[in-house]
């Protein structure tokens, strides 16, 4: 169900219906002749909207249509960019900023698709307690990646730096936090099969998933502590 709904919003993109700036509509098509006092091409009726295209984003990473979740971020960047690095949450199709919700739901909405999305930390517990790591910069054409993320109240933490050598056909992923409990799933590149997978120097079994045409390898109940992980292809 999920890969159907973003496979209509990649459609809804690709016809550019409206000719509007982007897919991420609240309700489409637009009711006519208006839906709770909102006009067509306004807020949820026909509107574009940021915290439509945060969640969409998210979906994307974790349902196997990651390059497109990483298309919808580096667009909001974009548009958080022409709009003096504060983005507004509502849009008319022709990119004029409407009224709507608080502009903070739509960028909570995009952090969240950044944090568990891109980056690939999910909270599977409370405080970081059980942790899944799934880092996706391979859809985003990113090498290197350092990704810190805390709790404020608590202070509790997960941190990681992922590297990937092209030419040594290696991905590298340094963990390090408050977790009692790892699983990582690490996104493998397109065409490619695992050839080793090493945590800490030792030869560890994994398992592998297939998300749509998408191929990770997953390692479970890896304890606590800082670790290492290289994953060699072929």
């Amino acid at each position: 169900m999920a890969q159907s709904i973003i496979h209509t919003y990649l459609q809804l993109k690709e016809k550019n219906v409206e000719n509007a700036f982007a897919e991420w509509f609240g309700v489409y098509p637009p009711i006519e002749p208006s839906f709770a006092d909102y006009l067509p091409g306004s807020y949820m009726n026909g509107g574009v909207n940021t915290i439509v295209g945060g969640e969409l984003a998210k979906s994307a990473f974790q349902h196997g249509y990651e390059e497109y979740g990483a298309d919808i971020l580096k667009r909001m960047i974009d548009l958080n960019t022409k709009h003096g690095n504060s983005l507004p949450v509502s849009y008319k199709p022709d990119g004029t900023v409407d009224a709507g919700i608080p502009d903070n739901w739509g960028q909570a909405a995009i952090f969240s698709a950044m944090i568990e999305g891109l980056a690939g930390v999910v909270d599977q517990g409370k405080n970081f307690e059980e942790v899944e790591i799934s880092p996706r910069w391979l859809a985003a054409g990113k090498k290197e990646a350092e990704v810190n993320i805390a709790y404020g109240n608590s202070g509790k933490y997960i941190g990681y730096a992922f590297s990937h050598d092209i030419s040594l056909k290696t991905i590298s992923l340094s963990i390090k936090g408050d977790a009692r409990k790892y699983t990582i799933r690490q996104l493998i590149p397109a065409g490619k099969s695992v050839k080793s997978v090493q945590l800490d120097n030792n030869n560890v079994p994994y398992k592998t998933e297939k998300v749509r045409s998408s191929n990770y390898i997953a390692i479970q109940n890896i304890p606590s502590g800082e670790h290492q992980l290289r994953i060699r292809y072929k």
